[in-house]
């Protein structure tokens, strides 16, 4: 899961985050706070009428080519809240979209085990307030750690 805190600003155009068929509005932000890119999402399932397929709290169980000669898809679910009760669903496709940093790359390096403090992901960070109380080393400098260690100063 993708983490943000109530600061985070989107560091792509409005123009490279929207769907071909349903453009940004044009009152929208070039850069919008991610509240707006979640009022955008919610503008395109109500224009389109897709929440009747979407499945909300929901976990993917397993997902299998059938032997039908036709190539479709069986699909088993379960709800996150009572994990017991399994759903299976046959399926003409199945398309798996898990984003680009759905899992943080944290890397090692020489000296670490040596650090007394807390490694952290930014996928991992939640509150800009808990990070004023420390000392931030960055690693990396991909543009969620930069921002953070900026507004942590």
């Amino acid at each position: 899961m993708l983490s943000f805190d109530r600061s985070t600003v989107s560091n792509t155009i409005k123009e490279t985050m929207c769907y071909c068929d349903y453009p940004m509005p044009a009152d929208f932000p070039n850069y919008m706070h991610h509240s707006k890119y979640l009022e955008y999402l919610r503008m395109y399932v109500d224009h389109f009428q897709l929440e009747q397929y979407i499945r909300f709290e929901t976990e993917v169980v397993s997902v299998e080519q059938q032997q039908d000669g036709k190539g479709s898809w069986s699909v088993a679910t379960r709800k996150t809240k009572d994990s017991s009760d399994t759903t299976t669903e046959i399926f003409d496709a199945v398309m798996v979209c898990v984003g680009i940093s759905s899992i943080g790359n944290m890397p090692t390096f020489d000296g670490q085990e040596q650090f007394n403090g807390e490694l952290i992901h930014s996928l991992s960070y939640r509150l800009t307030s808990l990070l004023n109380l420390c000392s931030i080393y960055r690693v990396q400098l991909p543009p969620s750690a930069t921002k953070i260690s900026l507004f942590s100063e």
